[in-house]
């Protein structure tokens, strides 16, 4: 799924069924919308650079969640493959994120579609794939 700059919405569609995943989610999908206005409102970079905090932050908190939810529910003795890839997946979404930031910190000129394609693109796809086979394996495990 191909979602673009727009502004994101929380559907049925992007639920893992596990509601400490989801509210996550929920949160992030509201961070990465407030920071798609801030850049599509042109706001100054020490905005910019501050709602990008923002989201590496909450995406890091989130990120270390799921990883405890992996590493207590045994994920990656039963699967060790999908939790290397997911692990991995999150490692270049900060990775990418954080270069970003810095860009914006340095003054570079930073392609709103480009950066927003990426970052939407990203979650949903991260979600509605990866995210849902690990949510999947939560609820049968319980």
């Amino acid at each position: 799924m191909r979602v673009g700059h727009e502004l994101l919405k929380w559907s049925d569609a992007l639920a893992t069924g596990v509601a400490r995943i989801d509210q996550q989610h929920k949160m992030l999908i509201n961070i990465l919308n407030d920071a798609n206005q801030c850049f599509r409102d042109g706001q100054d970079a020490e905005a910019q650079v501050k709602i990008m905090e923002d989201l590496i932050g909450y995406t890091t908190y989130h990120f270390d969640s799921e990883e405890e939810l992996m590493e207590a529910g045994g994920y990656g003795e039963r699967l060790p493959d999908e939790e290397k890839r997911h692990v991995r997946e999150h490692r270049a979404f900060a990775k990418a994120a954080s270069d970003y930031q810095l860009a914006i910190r340095q003054g570079k000129p930073i392609d709103y579609e480009m950066l927003f394609g990426f970052l939407n693109n990203w979650l949903v796809n991260h979600v509605m794939g990866t995210d849902q086979k690990f949510g999947r394996f939560l609820i049968e495990k319980s």
